[in-house]
């Protein structure tokens, strides 16, 4: 059974590890024209966004509503049926501006997006991938290529991604206390590198 969280909107409360050193790859611009981000076409889409239980607690200061969280150690937040149009949103977007509520503070899953963590097909290695359902990642590939014209920029910042979770062991302890930020293996997402820490340390874990 899950547990509900229940949190003191007004604690004052500690956050994940934050990217800072990654700026977002996708342009500002293009983020607020997509209609894919954010966004869901099942309430149960295991695509919406992990929230540590340090993201969950300062979304909350932020005034999300603790009820879109089922378990106060970490999950997947809720999703609510979009307003004005099919399909469900995250509680954290504001479909009237393209804007996430919480975006100073969004999760760690958000923030490396659209590189994502997941498993390969044969659940042995944990690989960063890029997701072909981002349209500006799209409109920078080419049949038969990952990247085009954004190939120095986008292999640039999967690196500084790949040496972040390769070396940073406060992150890498952040994602095995929470290894469902590890996805199961997509069609859809590009593999670019296999993060060798994070498969030998989640391997281990779940070794008997």
């Amino acid at each position: 059974m899950m547990r509900k969280m229940s949190m003191n909107k007004g604690k004052k409360a500690s956050r994940s590890i934050p990217l800072v050193a990654l700026p977002q790859l996708v342009p500002r611009g293009a983020c607020l024209s997509c209609d894919v981000c954010c966004r869901f076409p099942e309430q149960e889409s295991f695509l919406r966004p992990y929230f540590t239980e340090e993201e969950m607690a300062f979304a909350v200061t932020q005034g999300i509503d603790p009820a879109y969280f089922s378990d106060s150690d970490g999950c997947q937040i809720a999703v609510v049926p979009h307003p004005h149009g099919e399909g469900y949103l995250c509680p954290a977007f504001d479909p009237a501006t393209s804007f996430c509520r919480i975006y100073e503070g969004r999760p760690l899953d958000c923030q490396i997006y659209p590189f994502t963590m997941m498993w390969d097909a044969e659940r042995k290695a944990v690989l960063l991938g890029w997701d072909r359902k981002c349209p500006y990642m799209m409109t920078e590939a080419v049949e038969g290529r990952e990247f085009t014209r954004l190939t120095h920029e986008a292999d640039s910042h999967a690196s500084r991604i790949c040496e972040r979770f390769e070396r940073d062991e406060a992150l890498i302890t952040l994602v095995i206390r929470n290894p469902h930020l590890v996805t199961p293996f997509q069609e859809d997402v590009v593999a670019v590198a296999r993060l060798e820490s994070l498969t030998s340390r989640l391997s281990l874990q779940r070794s008997p």
